[in-house]
């Protein structure tokens, strides 16, 4: 067998060690691994109420925020795109690494808050650079395997809706989710999502027309005009006569508008 990692491109494989030296002189020999949280998402599993709610639930709870750091940061963020933050950690449940990775300050996300990022330490403000325990190559970052979050029964990791709701998880080191993406890509997508989602097909404008007509009663008028706009020509004339519909109705008469 091979001592080099250089042979491919793929993830390191289960088992693969690493030698880094803490700024006291302690050696450890470890795997190694990216730990990832999108934005948002902590607050709410640490609600006791989500506790035993379903990953999709709190997906469509979650999701509904998606546009803040847009709205927030417009010139940084994307409508529907979140911050992703990441460790290094150790897969192993006793070892103690568990630390801010590094490359992963870009100035363009989080810019009120850049000044403060590049003042906080990630892992190799308190060890020097991983090499591999049996060829000394150095660590690529990019080839850290991702852990899963999950949320089940039997285990509820914090953020792990996101992926057992959708079947999605980032790249390393990855940056940004686009929510709506991995929204539409994975069957999740909602009528809530639409005021980020760019143009709409048919289908999605199909389902915010109904949604808008079960909804619009009490509903801000900017925001249904916004989604309104969403709408093509064809679905507007829809959701016109439903919603006349809905007044003839709640009337009793359907002449009351003379």
């Amino acid at each position: 067998m091979s001592n080099t990692t250089t042979a491919g491109v793929q993830p390191y494989p289960p088992g693969t060690r690493w030698i880094f030296r803490s700024k006291n002189g302690y050696v450890h020999t470890e795997e190694l691994a990216l730990s990832w949280l999108v934005g948002g998402a902590e607050p709410i599993c640490e609600d006791p109420s989500a506790e035993g709610q379903p990953a999709d639930v709190l997906w469509r709870y979650w999701a509904k925020g998606a546009n803040h750091y847009h709205e927030r940061w417009p010139e940084a963020f994307r409508p529907g795109e979140v911050h992703i933050s990441w460790r290094v950690v150790s897969p192993m449940p006793d070892n103690g690494v568990f630390e801010g990775a590094p490359y992963t300050r870009d100035p363009r996300h989080l810019p009120r808050q850049s000044q403060v990022d590049e003042e906080q330490d990630d892992f190799l403000a308190h060890y020097s650079f991983p090499t591999h325990a049996v060829s000394g190559e150095r660590l690529n970052w990019l080839r850290l395997p991702v852990l899963d979050r999950t949320w089940r029964e039997d285990r509820e990791d914090v953020g792990g809706f996101v992926q057992e709701a959708s079947g999605w998880k980032p790249s390393p080191l990855q940056l940004a989710m686009d929510v709506v993406q991995v929204a539409r890509c994975s069957g999740l997508w909602t009528p809530e999502l639409a005021l980020m989602s760019g143009d709409l097909d048919d289908g999605e404008q199909y389902a915010l027309g109904n949604w808008l007509a079960e909804h619009q009663e009490g509903m801000d008028s900017d925001v249904f005009d916004a989604l309104y706009a969403k709408l093509g020509k064809h679905h507007q004339r829809d959701l016109d006569d439903s919603i006349s519909d809905w007044a003839d109705s709640a009337v009793g008469d359907a002449n009351w508008r003379g």
